[in-house]
């Protein structure tokens, strides 16, 4: 059975500044006042964002326990 190596420190402040862009970009999608295009735009970068927090998050073994 392979075993997983350490990440490296900066996966955490990868985590963190992706975490932080979510969470802008979510306060921006909820103001609105923009049109379809940019929406749909901020609504896939979201898409993108919210994959790879978790991705990180399951990495370093910080997200939710499902089973």
């Amino acid at each position: 059975m392979a075993t997983v190596a350490p990440l490296p420190l900066f996966e955490t402040e990868t985590l963190n500044a992706v975490r932080a862009e979510r969470e802008d970009l979510l306060k921006r999608l909820q103001r609105g006042g923009v049109d379809a295009h940019v929406r749909i735009k901020r609504e896939e970068r979201l898409k993108v964002l919210t994959a790879r927090q978790i991705e990180i998050e399951t990495q370093l073994g910080l997200g939710a326990c499902r089973g």
